[in-house]
């Protein structure tokens, strides 16, 4: 299952759960719980959350829409879980500018087959897509196929050890989540050549030596105006000869610190990059 259809997922348990309860639990805490249970380690909460924020904003207009396109099922006759998957698609096919139509319908046509009855995704299409003729008539969310843009990082797993142990940089980014130090570069540098310079920036720790490559994390983010990022982030093991961290002037990063192995694997958030830590901590402690 993709990021953002598991993102879409946990959306649509949450807000069946908001509906089921009448509208009244608080719709963040539900959403909390959800993603605990059922997802984890996922890391993608940034999209579920506003997706979640944007479908309670916008409640009452996507009623009204459902109400319109679907006359002949009055509101509260639509089961809870058509109802949301409808919500879901209406907000993302006419209110949310970065995602295309045809994934709007298609997301929440496959939302509806996998936890609807066998009618759901038949009866999700058909109001979409009457929906969607008139936003086409209107010309409405033209021109929206996706766009790639690429963006290259490096990043490193900075280590220090002594007498104490093995200590690892840790970032607190700006979505406050933990993960390891990277900065953007130009993609057509060499990796290795600046990744020492760049993540003495982020880090302020001045004496850096590269001791070998790792690997490479590819994932996308969504953009407005149907944009999407393709980031690669390549990653060395890099060893610190000195210890004071002085945070670069980044606007992604809340805050540095070190932790020892055992505190940086707990605290990581992103599984992809607690993955890539694993495969360090390996090679460290073959090392010693």
């Amino acid at each position: 299952m993709s990021n953002r259809h598991l993102a879409r997922t946990l959306a649509l348990q949450s807000l069946f759960q908001w509906d089921f309860n009448d509208q009244k639990e608080d719709i963040d805490e539900i959403n909390k719980y959800c993603t605990q249970e059922f997802a984890g380690d996922f890391d993608d909460s940034g999209f579920t959350i506003e997706l979640i924020h944007g479908v309670v904003k916008q409640i009452k207009n996507l009623d009204q829409l459902i109400i319109k396109y679907a006359p002949e099922w009055p509101l509260d006759q639509i089961t809870t879980i058509d109802r949301n998957c409808l919500r879901i698609g209406i907000y993302e096919l006419k209110f949310d500018l970065s995602i295309p139509p045809k994934v709007a319908i298609n997301e929440a046509i496959e939302l509806a087959k996998a936890y609807g009855g066998d009618a759901s995704g038949k009866f999700i299409n058909g109001v979409l897509g009457s929906i969607y003729k008139e936003m086409e008539a209107n010309g409405e969310k033209q021109n929206m196929e996706e766009k790639i843009e690429k963006k290259t990082y490096v990043g490193g797993v900075i280590y220090q050890q002594d007498e104490s142990g093995t200590r690892i940089v840790t970032v607190l980014n700006k979505y406050n989540k933990w993960t390891l130090p990277k900065a953007a570069i130009n993609e057509n540098k060499e990796h290795k050549a600046v990744v020492i310079t760049e993540l003495s920036k982020l880090t302020g720790l001045k004496d850096l030596t590269v001791e070998q490559y790792l690997n490479k994390i590819e994932y996308k983010v969504k953009k407005p105006k149907a944009v999407v990022l393709e980031k690669v982030v390549h990653f060395y093991l890099i060893k610190a000869n000195d210890a004071e961290l002085q945070k670069g002037q980044s606007e992604n990063v809340i805050e540095i610190a070190w932790a020892n192995i055992d505190q940086a694997a707990r605290k990581i958030n992103y599984e992809n990059t607690a993955d890539l830590l694993q495969e360090a901590i390996k090679i460290l402690q073959s090392n010693n």
